[in-house]
């Protein structure tokens, strides 16, 4: 069928028919060589369909080739993950605009619960890197990665993976991350070797805000920071220790809704 005949029997524009022939998601099936005429053929129509409805999904056009190259038992699961990043990416800005919203509200109360517990002695083996805040979630997935058989030789993980924020990491500078993962606390630098570094911490209390796995993202963590920094401030105590990141569940595999991980400041009466 001609172009003009394919356009109104699938409602895509010329406009859009040269843009997704040009791309190659839909190109003609024959183009006549004395005029440049383009025909269309009965079974691309199913296809223009298919592209007008991903596209209605707000989906990139290199993501609707990939589903329309793929075959019909995979297209519905291609198009599932593709949602469910554009679910977790929706959740998390709706985190980022409640921080936003948090900010600039006056004489607000903090949103999130702070709450305290008890933490005995803890030692880790560690890893340090100068890193900026994009930079941060590589840097705990591949140093967990390095220092996760180290632990495995030394016994086995004591405890939930911590990120301690030894220096201020922000828009303006980056600063020093250290991952550690906790081990026995009989291990001593000779047993880890030059595979990690040894940090000993001793007993005390620490100060924390749960958040769940969208709450991680940066800048929106800073949030929960916000709420334990001033719930020290008016309590009248003094952070005794660098703040942290305690990972107790799973990240990768968890729900954005899922409560993952505790923004924690270990302080002193």
């Amino acid at each position: 069928m001609s172009s003009g005949t394919f356009s109104r029997r699938t409602r895509l524009s010329s406009k859009a028919l040269r843009l997704y022939a040009e791309s190659g998601l839909l190109p003609p099936a024959h183009v006549d060589a004395r005029n440049g005429y383009r025909y269309y053929a009965d079974d691309q129509v199913a296809d223009a369909r298919l592209i007008i409805l991903l596209r209605g999904l707000d989906m990139p056009l290199d993501t609707v080739a990939r589903v329309l190259a793929a075959d019909d038992g995979e297209r519905a699961d291609l198009v599932a993950a593709y949602w469910a990043g554009v679910e977790a990416t929706v959740l998390a800005q709706r985190h980022l605009a409640s921080y936003v919203m948090s900010q600039l509200a006056q004489g607000k109360d903090q949103l999130m619960n702070v709450k305290t517990r008890a933490c005995d002695a803890r030692t880790y083996v560690t890893e340090r890197r100068r890193v900026s805040p994009e930079e941060i979630p590589d840097f705990i997935q591949s140093s967990c990665a390095r220092l996760a058989p180290v632990a495995e030789r030394l016994g086995g993980w004591a405890g939930p993976l911590t990120t301690i924020y030894r220096s201020p990491v922000n828009d303006e500078t980056d600063g020093v991350v250290e991952n550690g993962i906790p081990v026995r606390d009989d291990v001593t630098p000779d047993d880890v070797g030059g595979a990690a570094e040894l940090l000993v911490e001793p007993a005390g209390e620490v100060a924390f805000a749960r958040i769940t796995q969208a709450q991680v993202r940066y800048p929106q963590i800073l949030q929960a920071y916000d709420a334990v920094y001033a719930w020290l401030a008016r309590e009248g105590l003094t952070p005794s220790l660098p703040p942290r990141e305690i990972y107790f569940a799973p990240f990768d595999a968890a729900h954005p809704e899922a409560e993952v991980c505790d923004v924690a400041v270990p302080f002193t009466r």
